[in-house]
């Protein structure tokens, strides 16, 4: 029998290009910060490429290390109201990441999933 080179996708949640500001604020070593300047240290500003209910792609500053864990706050196309996360980093490349939503409020996650319902019908 002839040999396949299949993929098995093992997202729970399909992805959607989107580009969405964000600022991600390290948590590594936070608890540990003595200033404020310390903790805008920790904080990088980036853009997702494709979003999913479940996670991101993200670019970065500079790389980040799997299991790396961030706070994330950013604001969704045409809804100025600020959403925040906990998320992991559980694929890194050089120029990026690919996070994993630890902690979304419910009301976020329903604005999430209707930012990419539209966006994915193209609307």
């Amino acid at each position: 029998m002839a040999q396949s080179n299949m993929f098995v996708e093992k997202r729970a949640y399909p992805r959607v290009a989107l580009e969405i500001p964000l600022k991600c604020r390290l948590m590594e070593g936070a608890i540990n910060a003595e200033s404020i300047s310390d903790m805008r240290k920790k904080t990088i500003s980036s853009k997702s490429i494709d979003v999913s209910l479940g996670g991101m792609y993200i670019l970065a500053e500079k790389p980040l290390d799997v299991g790396t864990v961030m706070a994330l706050d950013f604001s969704l196309p045409e809804n100025p109201a600020r959403l925040s996360a906990f998320a992991e980093v559980v694929r890194a490349k050089e120029e990026g990441a690919g996070i994993q939503f630890l902690a979304l409020k419910e009301a976020d996650m329903k604005s999430l999933k209707a930012t990419l319902a539209k966006a994915a019908s193209g609307r």
